[in-house]
């Protein structure tokens, strides 16, 4: 009687504990999954949208320096932002180089943009006119080649700077109203070519394609 006494005494025990542990891994098990795995830390001095300068998180830029977000985000809504780029490294001595050839390759970023909200209006006009296809795209690409020759002489840089990386970043602006002029002059040029659409409205059309940002934002053109 007394073995049979000893072995419930140790059967209990034995079952508590088995309890003990299974409410123990239970709670483990809950709290591994509320608590939030951490965000793995940004580069240092890099922007992605919407975590730099003062505005939205929709109209940040992905991949730029905190300095470039900062200047694309302040800018004006009545002006077009380009971007760009050249390496001159720790030799100061390139600085007026550098600043040359961003400065160009942030005009032909402002250029590129023009040309893809040109595209855009020549569909749109396009799809509600007679202009035959072949004609509209010989209209487009005139008017393309002309912005892609232009020197956009009323851009002006708002930032000039170099990361740690020893690339020298440049933001320039550019005016709506100027660029309007310039896709105007060249679809002017392009009507002597392409008669067909002389109907064609470019400062009307460059109206609405801006207000409906058409241009696709600026791509920061470099090395």
């Amino acid at each position: 009687m007394k073995r049979f006494f000893v072995f419930g005494v140790a059967a209990l025990i034995a079952k508590r504990f088995f309890v003990f542990g299974v409410a123990a891994l239970i709670a483990l098990s809950m709290a591994g999954c509320t608590s939030a795995p951490k965000a793995a830390p940004l580069p240092s001095g890099a922007a992605s949208a919407g975590t730099a300068g003062t505005g939205s998180a929709s109209k940040g830029l992905s991949g730029v320096p905190d300095f470039v977000n900062d200047a694309y985000l302040n800018a004006s809504e009545d002006v077009i932002i380009g971007i760009g780029t050249y390496k001159i490294g720790n030799d100061m001595s390139k600085m007026g180089t550098g600043k040359t050839f961003a400065e160009t390759r942030a005009r032909a970023d402002i250029a590129r943009q023009l040309s893809s909200i040109v595209k855009n209006m020549v569909n749109d006009y396009t799809a509600v006119s007679e202009l035959d296809p072949s004609a509209a795209i010989s209209f487009q690409e005139n008017i393309t080649q002309t912005l892609s020759k232009a020197e956009l002489k009323g851009a002006k840089t708002v930032k000039l700077q170099s990361d740690d990386n020893g690339l020298l970043w440049v933001v320039m602006e550019y005016s709506k109203s100027a660029a309007a002029t310039e896709v105007n002059q060249a679809a002017n040029a392009a009507k002597l070519v392409v008669p067909a659409a002389a109907a064609f409205n470019a400062l009307q059309r460059m109206d609405t394609a801006f207000n409906k940002e058409a241009g696709g934002g600026p791509v920061p053109v470099g090395n």
